[in-house]
């Protein structure tokens, strides 16, 4: 029996075909969204409670930026291994590819651990102060630092298919994850003091803020100009 062969190409983070729309992109995203979030404040509210009358306002302050740093290195990390990995797969123009893979995912990375949390409590009422990474020479030091490494793991991938088909069972969630405990922990550190009482509405806006960016990162924006440029 003559069996049809299907060549379409499988989004390397979700395994839905190459032609799937944006919505399938976001609706892939909105679970992983949730959890990722629901674990960030649960995690955020505990290091709360342990915290009250035992450390300082300004040594409970000075923790959620270490924590916040850490995780927003760490995003960028993902972000990039996983943009190249979107790109290279279906393009092979190393200079521009190499770019776009390091530029677009740092921004998104920019967009939704600081812009948007910003933006989302000065929206509550919250005296936020903006803190962007790449301002301070040794902060910048750093994250290009961790760019490099998140092109080096997403070329690695490339070329390794069986750590790269474990990757992608964990990708997303992680990326979320991740993106999730840098934006709260980004807020609290930074002028959102009441964030307790408005759980409901911040949950809500950093929900936004974390599932565009990580979508255009992810698949969006590598797969178009891949397509532009191929």
């Amino acid at each position: 029996m003559h069996h049809t062969s299907h060549n379409h190409d499988q989004c390397n983070l979700c395994g839905h075909e190459d032609s799937h729309s944006l919505k399938d992109e976001i609706l892939c995203h909105v679970p992983f969204a949730c959890i990722a979030l629901s674990i960030s404040f649960i995690l955020l509210a505990t290091f709360h409670f342990i915290g009250m009358g035992i450390v300082s306002e300004e040594a409970e302050h000075s923790g959620y930026h270490i924590l916040f740093h850490s995780f927003h290195y760490l995003h960028i990390v993902v972000a990039v291994a996983g943009s190249v990995i979107a790109f290279f797969r279906r393009s092979q123009r190393f200079l521009l590819g190499s770019l776009l893979t390091v530029i677009i995912p740092t921004v998104s990375c920019v967009a939704s651990d600081i812009l948007l949390p910003t933006l989302s409590g000065r929206l509550l009422g919250a005296d936020m102060e903006m803190h962007v990474c790449f301002f301070d020479p040794y902060d910048a030091l750093n994250l290009v630092a961790f760019m490099l490494i998140g092109y080096i793991c997403g070329m690695t991938l490339l070329h390794n298919k069986d750590s790269l088909r474990i990757f992608s069972l964990t990708f997303h969630f992680f990326h979320i994850l991740i993106s999730s405990m840098a934006s709260t922990f980004y807020m609290v550190a930074h002028g959102f003091e009441g964030w307790y009482e408005s759980m409901g509405i911040l949950y809500l806006f950093l929900f936004l803020a974390v599932i565009i960016p990580c979508t255009v990162s992810d698949v969006v924006m590598p797969l178009l100009c891949a397509r532009a440029v191929k």
